[in-house]
């Protein structure tokens, strides 16, 4: 028998889940400046009190949306302090990168694409975490054809899973193979 406080968790739960996948497609549409409160209630059928119990504000229901891509991308960056330049290290990162960003690239493309995502605070987070990872793929002294070369590579990767719609572990390989190809041309 469930109780009705194991009751009110689930609803609770499931608005909260309805709020994200909802906040998901208005900012999408509509940019995160250009997606109200209002707008996120409404089109649920909900109160701004009720977002609110669940959200303190806007930003934190950016950061709740963006939350998987910010933790798989912040680990990520961890792991690439402790590795080394050889070409199988680089294209494992590679792999690593492209399961990153298949992870949720919705969320990427929706930080990638926003000017005010960017500048809010998970915005500049996974900017941050995307310097790093940057930093790993051409040193600390790059060269104008090593930047080149990595930003032609992680391009591939993104701009890949873009085009293959929801079927990731298909393209993989392949995706990886021609990103590794053009770093390490």
């Amino acid at each position: 028998m469930v109780t009705r406080v194991e009751q009110h968790a689930h609803e609770a739960n499931g608005t909260k889940e309805q709020i994200l996948l909802n906040a998901r497609s208005l900012f999408a549409t509509h940019g995160y400046d250009g997606t109200s409160i209002r707008q996120l209630t409404s089109s649920l059928s909900i109160t701004p009190a009720a977002l609110y119990y669940h959200f303190a504000s806007k930003n934190d229901v950016l950061e709740a949306v963006a939350q998987n891509l910010y933790e798989a991308s912040r680990e990520l960056a961890e792991r690439t302090e402790n590795y080394d330049k050889s070409p199988q290290t680089l294209k494992k990162t590679l792999s690593e990168y492209y399961d990153v960003l298949a992870l949720d690239i919705e969320v990427f493309i929706l930080v990638y694409n926003d000017a005010a995502i960017q500048h809010s605070p998970v915005g500049k987070k996974l900017r941050q975490q995307a310097k790093m990872f940057f930093t790993y793929l051409v040193g600390d002294n790059p060269s104008v054809e090593d930047r080149m070369r990595a930003a032609g590579s992680v391009g591939i990767i993104r701009l890949s899973l873009q085009q293959v719609g929801a079927d990731f572990a298909i393209h993989r390989s392949k995706i990886v193979e021609r990103a590794f190809t053009v770093m390490t041309d």
